[in-house]
C-alpha cells in the first residue's frame, strides 16, 4: 500500500515544483526585460493654504513618487495622492473653510542613467487617484521599454500569486524588484478593482504569465485615500486616450 501512495504523490509533487518555478522563471524574465517601465518622478510644487480668511506664506515642497511608464513617448501614471499633499493637508487642518492650491513648478522623469527629463502633468483624475505625465519634448520610442496591454485573456481568482514591479530609493540606488503578494478580493461594482497583498501606489501589477493586470491607487473615499488597490489595466488605458485626445 505504501508504494502505491508514493506513485500516485510523486507526480502531483512534481508538477507543483515545476509549475511554480517556471512561474518564477517567467517574473525573472519580466524583471529582466520590463524594469524600466517603473519610473521615479520627481516634483516640485508651489503650496499656498488658506483659511478662516487667512493665508498662509507659499510654501515650496519637493517630492518624488513611482509611477508606470504605459507609451513608448514616456506617458506615465501615478497615484494622485502620491504627488499631490492637497488631501494630506486637508486632513490635518480638519477645516471645512480651508483651500489648499498646488501648482507644480517643476517636473522630471528620473532615468536609470541618472538623466532627467522635463515632463508636465497632462490629467489628474481625484475620483480614480490618477495623474498622467508625459515629456515636454515630444519624441517617439523615447521610452523603449513601457507596459502594454496583453493579448492574452485573464482569469483571475482570489489567492492567485501575483508580483508588483517597483524601484528602491536613492539611498538603495534606485534598485529594480519585485514584491510577490496574492489577490485577497475581487471588486466588481460600482468599478472594478483588484486588492492586492504588498503593493505599492504607483507601481504595475502582473500575473503568473507576467501579463500586466493594472496600476495601484488608493481608492478615494470623500476626497481622502482610504485602501490600497489595483485599478485594472482596461481602464488605465481607456483613460490614457482620453488624456491623448484632449492634448491633440
Amino acid at each position: 500500500m505504501f508504494s502505491k501512495i508514493v506513485l500516485f504523490t510523486i507526480p502531483y509533487f512534481v508538477t507543483f515544483y515545476y509549475g511554480g518555478a517556471n512561474t518564477v522563471q517567467k517574473w525573472q524574465k519580466l524583471l529582466e526585460e520590463k524594469a524600466d517601465c517603473v519610473t521615479w518622478v520627481s516634483f516640485t510644487m508651489k503650496v499656498e493654504i488658506s483659511a478662516n480668511g487667512r493665508s498662509m506664506p507659499p510654501q515650496e515642497q519637493k517630492l518624488e513618487a513611482l509611477g508606470t511608464i504605459i507609451a513608448d513617448d514616456g506617458l506615465t501614471v501615478l497615484s494622485l495622492s502620491t504627488v499631490d499633499p492637497r488631501s494630506k493637508i486637508l486632513s490635518r487642518l480638519r477645516l471645512g473653510s480651508a483651500s489648499v492650491q498646488v501648482s507644480y513648478t517643476e517636473v522630471l522623469i528620473l532615468n536609470p542613467d541618472g538623466t532627467e527629463i522635463p515632463a508636465k502633468i497632462l490629467l489628474k483624475d481625484a475620483d480614480l487617484d490618477l495623474a498622467f505625465v508625459l515629456p515636454i519634448e515630444k519624441k517617439s520610442n523615447m521610452f523603449p521599454i513601457f507596459c502594454n496591454r496583453s493579448n492574452a485573456p485573464v482569469d483571475l481568482k482570489v489567492l492567485d500569486e501575483v508580483v508588483s514591479m517597483g524601484k528602491l530609493g536613492k539611498n538603495l540606488y534606485r534598485q529594480s524588484m519585485l514584491i510577490k503578494g496574492w489577490v485577497n478580493a475581487i471588486i466588481l461594482k460600482p468599478r472594478k478593482y483588484m486588492v492586492i497583498e504588498k503593493t505599492k501606489p504607483g507601481t504595475p501589477v502582473f500575473d503568473k504569465n507576467a501579463n500586466w493586470l493594472g496600476v495601484v491607487v488608493y481608492k478615494m473615499e470623500r476626497g481622502l485615500p482610504s485602501a490600497v488597490v489595483t485599478l485594472p489595466t482596461k481602464d488605465i488605458l481607456e483613460i490614457a486616450d482620453q488624456v491623448r485626445a484632449r492634448t491633440k
